[in-house]
């Protein structure tokens, strides 16, 4: 049962951290830009509501990019400076990107495809819209597209996360183990082994350095 429920908070845990990720990385979509706008949102503190009914304690103007896809689907983005704030994109030419994005507006008789760098969700019952961060054209619909900064980014979170693991795998077998056995009243192993106290074993003529090795290794078991 505590093996059951440790695994589903590492689940859980790991389900938490993918969302998060997700959330707040950066994606790109090769998109055609069918329009601008402009629109007043209400600040409900989560998320943007242009709902007349809820009463905010202040509005703003927010510029949003109409988009479709390749397929026909169509896809919303709004497009707000970030400054200093979180996530750190330090994005403050938002108005520079609406001005790419109306230059940029093209037909369905003659598309323009272009790549739009953002991060967040498109959430329509909660009145999300993913934050536009850069645009700029595509060679096509199919441009193949590498995301350097997400393998960057994960890679290096992976090799914190193994250095932290190790770390605790040494903590736990120098500290927490030798205090589990003590208080288990088991026998303590000893910390290191001493070459000289080591019994040896008759060694038959023409042993490998490795066989020797072997050797010495079982013998240290046998203590």
């Amino acid at each position: 049962m505590l093996r059951l429920i440790k695994w589903l908070v590492i689940l859980a845990a790991l389900f938490v951290a993918w969302s998060w990720l997700d959330q707040h990385l950066p994606r790109h979509d090769i998109v055609r830009i069918a329009g601008t706008d402009i629109k007043r949102l209400d600040s409900s503190g989560f998320f943007d509501s242009e709902s007349p009914t809820l009463q905010a304690t202040k509005t703003r103007d927010v510029r949003f990019i109409n988009t479709v896809y390749p397929t026909g689907e169509v896809r919303v983005f709004r497009n707000e400076d970030t400054a200093w704030t979180f996530p750190w994109y330090a994005k403050f030419d938002s108005g520079n990107v609406q001005a790419q994005a109306q230059a940029l507006t093209s037909g369905a008789d003659k598309p323009q495809w272009v790549v739009v760098e953002s991060y967040g969700w498109r959430v329509p019952y909660l009145t999300m819209f993913p934050n536009a961060l850069t645009i700029r054209k595509a060679s096509g619909p199919d441009e193949t597209i590498i995301p350097w900064f997400n393998i960057i980014f994960l890679g290096a979170c992976a090799l914190i996360l193994l250095w932290l693991y190790l770390l605790w795998r040494r903590f736990r077998r120098r500290w927490i183990a030798p205090l589990l056995a003590r208080w288990r009243g088991e026998p303590q192993p000893e910390a290191l082994a001493i070459e000289d106290e080591t019994p040896s074993l008759p060694v038959p003529l023409g042993r490998s350095p490795f066989g020797r090795l072997l050797d010495a290794w079982r013998a240290r078991r046998r203590r």
